[in-house]
């Protein structure tokens, strides 16, 4: 690759704000990048910026889906007991058949809440 204000020499790298091709004449280190000399620093400075604050968010990121993993399993686990015991309940006594209907669905709900924190924690999503 050529560089772009240079077309007779090598370039050495390309601008992190425009792409261009940079030889060493025209190139600013910016220590994470190559900016054109007195053209596009402030631009490649905050581009850089801006990707490392988005390795910052995605560390935080990382840490809030765990975090949302636990909660729910926990709540799945609540859901599947509270559920058993108004499936007990209902089947105690036989005018309370409608709270055995409902503990079959809070049982199901916790059996879902199970499954998305387990597919939460395979596939880092929300």
């Amino acid at each position: 690759m050529r560089c772009f204000y240079h077309q007779d020499r090598e370039a050495v790298g390309t601008c992190k704000s425009c792409g261009k091709g940079l030889c060493p004449e025209c190139a600013v280190d910016l220590t994470k990048g190559l900016a054109c000399r007195g053209r596009c620093e402030a631009d490649a400075q905050a581009v850089i910026q801006l990707i490392d604050r988005n390795i910052q968010l995605s560390s935080t990121s990382a840490r809030v889906v765990q975090t949302s993993r636990g909660v729910r399993t926990g709540a799945g686990i609540f859901h599947i007991v509270m559920g058993a015991v108004f499936i007990a309940w209902g089947l105690s006594a036989e005018y309370l058949r409608i709270i055995t209907l409902a503990g079959v669905g809070v049982v199901g709900y916790g059996i879902y809440m199970l499954y998305m924190a387990r597919k939460l924690g395979r596939d880092g999503q929300t």
